[in-house]
């Protein structure tokens, strides 16, 4: 890729937008509420949308995004599986090695606190719920992070400090 211009773009800031995937936005929309605390600010059919701080999780319902989004002011292009990859993931049988669990993108994502202790804390809120708890990890920086899955098989993470240089 070549670019005409002498002056670099200015620096990008954060993730603005993190979107995962799922089955029944209705059901996803009930488990964070319930397993995290949060409320949605934007809810539809298609998609709903969660602040954390300066970020955004959004829930797309599979399938409800593979048309361009027309509206007077720009358009949101499709986005999400392909055809192929959303027929296996919504089909309700076996997968293709015969576990019978089902496909799933286990997508992963990452919720930022600040402290060790504070992950520790959500671990037994998060345990409290039912919600099932995949691994804890703690990191050579002394950061420390807890794994959970939500109802599509995502891999979610909440980290304190010390996971990375920047963090």
């Amino acid at each position: 890729m070549t670019s005409t211009t002498t002056n670099p773009p200015p620096p990008l800031t954060h993730i603005l937008e993190t979107c995962i995937y799922v089955r029944d936005v209705e059901a996803s929309v009930k488990f964070y509420q319930e397993a995290l605390g949060i409320a949605p600010f934007i809810e539809s059919p298609r998609v709903t949308g969660f602040s954390l701080g300066p970020t955004t999780l959004l829930l797309f319902e599979l399938g409800k995004t593979g048309t361009d989004v027309i509206t007077p002011t720009g358009t949101i292009p499709l986005h999400g599986p392909t055809a192929r990859v959303l027929a296996s993931l919504q089909h309700s049988g076996a997968n293709e090695d015969g576990t019978g669990e089902p496909q799933s993108l286990k997508q992963h994502f990452c919720l930022a606190v600040q402290t060790p202790e504070e992950v520790e804390q959500w671990e037994e809120h998060l345990r409290g719920k039912d919600v099932k708890v995949l691994s804890t990890m703690g990191w050579e920086r002394g950061g420390r992070s807890v794994y959970f899955e939500d109802l599509d098989g995502h891999v979610v993470e909440i980290a304190s400090r010390g996971v990375w240089p920047h963090y």
